[in-house]
Formats: C-alpha cells, structure tokens, sequence
C-alpha cells in the first residue's frame, strides 16, 4: 500500500471521530505507523487519553504536563504545560532556512572598482557596533523609536556616508563586531532563555540583515579595491554570524576582490605590516584576559608588530582601557539606541558609528565618527542639528 502522508493536525482531527483502525485506512497508513506517529505527537504534548491535548511549537520540545484536578470533574480545571527548546530541531530549522535563501540568491556578476590612485599604507576600519537589527523600542517608553526599518535605513545611510568621507585607499575592513542581529533563531531569546522585545519574524530580520550587509560590501567595493569583512560571532547573533560569513561568500564568489575572514573561532587575528589586530566581541572573553589570549594564541603576530589593537563589542559603549604591554584594547559604539532592558537599567551611551585609519607603518592615525543624530538630520533632510536639539516630554508647571 503507498502511504499518503498526512499532517499532525489532520490526524487529530481524524481521531476524534475514528479508531486508528479507521484513520490509518483513511489516510492510507499502516496501523503501525500511526501508533508511532502518535507517540511522536505524545512527546509533543498531544495524548488526549491523559488529558494532554496543547501541541508544543515547533523548535520545542516537552519537558512536563502539570494538570489540576477538581473532585468531581473528570477534566482539568488548571493545566501547565512545560516546554524547552529543541536545540537539535530548532538547528535543523536554522540550516534549512539558511539553504532555502541561499539558493534563492543568485551570484553577484563582477563589480568594477576604482579607478585612481589608491593610498596603500592606511587600511580604514569601519566598526558596526552591536546593530541589533530586530529589535523592536517604543519612544513612550525608551524615548525612540526602534524596528526593522528604521535599523536598515539608518545602518545604510550611516555606513555609505563613513566610506564617502574616508580617504581613497586601496583596502579597507568592514567589521561587524557582533550581535549585527536581535536574536538568533525562531525563539527570540537569548543563549541564556531570555525574551527580547523584537519586531516581526525571524526570516524577514535575516532578509534585512542580509541586504543592509549587500549595500555596505557593494559601496565599499566601489571605493577600495579590496574589501576585508569580519563578521564577530555575538551572543544575540551567534548561528547568524556564522551563516552571515557563508552568504556574502556564496553572492560574491564572482568578486575575488572581497575577502570574508573565517569566523569559526571567536578571535579572530588581522595583520597588518607593523600593526596587529585580534577581534572579539568579548561576551566570553572579557577584555581584561583579551591581551593574554592575543599575547598567547598569536605570539609570533604579537612579537613582529610594534602595534597592537584588540576591538570588542558586547557592551555598546566606547571603552579604552589603559594601553597595556603594548596593546590597546576598546570598544565601539553601536548606532542602535537601547532596548527597554537597557533603559530601564540605566546604560546610556553615544549612539555612532566609527571608522579608524590604521596604518601599516605607524598604526592608528585618525578617526571618522558620524552620530545617530547627524543620520537622522539626513533622512529627514532637516536643518543640521534638528535631532540633537530634540528633548524629551517633560512635565511643568
């Protein structure tokens, strides 16, 4: 007998009213197999013979059914359904999405680069702190406004006037320090459980992300005629990051002037004739053991450069601790504004995005720094300063 598959939901339905003798003729199973499916649908909190009949979504699985009984009444009066996530599915999930979109995407054809004299000593540094694209504030509360859109529009605009107003220079870094994304699969919840305040769904965040990375490597290609990106694995983004690498890999196969370093391990080294660079976001390693990691994993890096920089994110403010054994370890801004967690807590800090001038020869040479405000004023082609002389509602009398 062929069998016809049938949907977890149909079979419900159809075993309301038949035996399983009569559903697995119904739908053209063995009867062997509908117990086993149905013993599947048990695991996931369907067995309506002990009062389990709430299916826990997919990319969780069952961790318990807790149910209250009243005397006298055979059902439940109260019933708790414990669940967890599914690491396995909810990565099965993950990758089937990543080959769905990754097949849809076709190939990038060449992209011409430039055309005059190139500066071949300074490399500028384009830091994307944390962006958060997906999350999701409300200005009655945080006092701005936050969702998709808007993080795709100001991230664009942001980084295209960085890399109009840096100098004419043969290679450039884009580098996203981590945590590009709010939440990192069909959850929205942290490595650690918890819930984030996002905006709409997980396949349409990776949509926006994935086009605010196109717009930044297709602008940058048509300054510099190398383009280094580092993707930083973050603790919001982390299975993102990974496949982040693997997307502009797969579009810009055509373009052998992009280089998308590997980002299997969470430090990632960038040399650089005399200066030397490690990237961390810093959420597993905090920036007071970051000098022994790079002093220890890339010795031979460490003991050659006479400069040496670690740049982190995770925290989203800038912070340069005191220059150490000759290494200079900092922070970087991110344009995003603070979720609700933050503002409730108090974290406050610029909101910009910067691109340092390293140079080959002599290290750090200067910086490029455009704020949330300054974006703001160009969207909306306001008199410049509009934004910044903006103040919240306050009340008096």
């Amino acid at each position: 007998m062929t069998e016809r598959k049938a949907t977890d939901e149909q079979i419900i339905e159809a075993l309301k009213t038949m035996s399983m003798a009569d559903a697995a003729a119904h739908f053209g199973l063995n009867e062997r197999t509908l117990y086993k499916r149905k013993a599947k649908m048990a695991l996931k909190g369907w067995s309506p013979e002990h009062d389990m009949t709430h299916i826990v979504p997919d990319g969780f699985r069952l961790s318990g059914t807790s149910s209250l009984y009243k005397e006298g009444v055979k059902a439940p009066v109260l019933q708790w359904v414990k669940t967890s996530a599914d690491l396995e599915r909810q990565r099965a999930m993950n990758e089937a999405f990543a080959k769905a979109f990754l097949e849809d995407v076709n190939p990038l054809p060449e992209i011409a680069g430039p055309i005059e004299a190139l500066d071949t000593d300074i490399i500028p540094w384009f830091q994307i702190g944390d962006a958060h694209v997906g999350m999701l504030a409300h200005s009655h509360e945080v006092g701005h406004n936050f969702d998709l859109k808007i993080a795709e529009r100001e991230l664009i605009v942001a980084m295209h006037k960085l890399i109009d107003r840096a100098p004419s220079c043969e290679r450039c870094v884009i580098q996203d320090l981590g945590d590009m994304s709010h939440y990192q699969d069909f959850t929205a919840k942290s490595e650690s459980g918890h819930d984030f305040d996002f905006d709409s769904r997980y396949p349409k965040m990776i949509e926006v992300c994935a086009r605010i990375m196109r717009s930044i490597v297709d602008k940058a290609l048509a300054k510099f005629q190398f383009v280094d990106v580092i993707v930083n694995q973050g603790n919001h983004s982390r299975s993102n990051d990974v496949w982040m690498r693997i997307f502009l890999n797969h579009v810009y196969q055509e373009n052998p002037r992009l280089h998308v370093l590997d980002n299997s391990s969470v430090f990632i080294p960038y040399r650089m004739g005399n200066t030397f660079v490690m990237c961390h976001h810093s959420d597993k390693c905090k920036p007071d053991r970051l000098i022994d990691v790079m002093a220890t994993d890339f010795s031979v890096d460490w003991g050659e450069a006479t400069y040496r920089y670690i740049d982190i994110g995770h925290i989203h403010h800038r912070m340069q601790s005191k220059e150490s054994a000759g290494v200079t370890v900092e922070s970087w801004n991110q344009l995003a504004p603070g979720d609700k967690y933050a503002h409730d807590g108090g974290w406050r800090s610029r909101a910009c995005l910067t691109a340092v001038l390293r140079s080959k020869t002599y290290g750090e040479k200067g910086r490029i720094t455009i704020s949330a405000e300054e974006v703001k004023d160009i969207i909306s082609n306001a008199v410049p300063g509009a934004e910044a002389s903006k103040r919240r509602a306050v009340y008096s009398v």
